[in-house]
């Protein structure tokens, strides 16, 4: 498994922590390591937040942070404004289309455009959204096998939310789906 460096951002209520975290058990359960950190405003419901998520074989020297990160997962405008920027060259940026349907303009890596609420509002709940682009990101990235990813929901969601599982795993298929079905990459 090679070094991943994933920046998830957008805005409080999308999940991000909640997908953020799901990444990162899945490398581990997938016997890889991984760290998680995450910055939020005071504003839970609608404030931004980013995650990031470093990911590899081994031990994983340095922190949990990056200034220039092997992909992104932008879940609102922000996000692509900010990070956008910043991706490696050769490196992946999947962009919520709902919000933002701009395509940076750089040749140099792969973006990805991913109508992560329209889909989420298809499988009947808004709140479906981050797992939309997380199955974006698993695919477009190979950062963790899209098995690893299902069989850690369980754990990472709380108990409440279990009978949501079959729909998430949906979301998460139907966000990968979508790499495949995006219009060509920029590259």
């Amino acid at each position: 498994m090679p070094r991943h460096e994933i920046i998830l951002g957008g805005f409080g209520g999308q999940g991000i922590k909640v997908i953020a975290s799901l990444l990162a058990q899945a490398v581990h359960a997938a016997g890889g390591q991984a760290m998680m950190y995450n910055i939020y405003a005071a504003a839970i419901r609608g404030g931004p937040i980013f995650c990031t998520v470093v990911a590899g074989a081994g031990p994983l020297a340095g922190g949990p942070t990056t200034t220039h990160p092997t992909a992104v997962l932008a879940m609102d405008p922000n996000t692509v404004d900010v990070y956008g920027p910043a991706v490696r060259p050769g490196g992946v940026l999947v962009v919520n289309s709902s919000l933002d349907a701009r395509r940076p303009p750089r040749a140099d890596l792969t973006t990805v455009l991913v109508p992560t609420n329209q889909i989420a509002e298809e499988l009947g709940d808004i709140r479906y959204t981050g797992m939309v682009g997380l199955g974006a990101l698993i695919e477009a990235t190979g950062v963790v096998s899209f098995d690893a990813v299902v069989g850690c929901l369980r754990q990472t969601l709380p108990a409440y939310r279990h009978h949501m599982i079959p729909t998430n795993e949906q979301a998460l298929r139907r966000g990968a789906a979508c790499v495949g079905l995006a219009a060509p990459a920029v590259r």
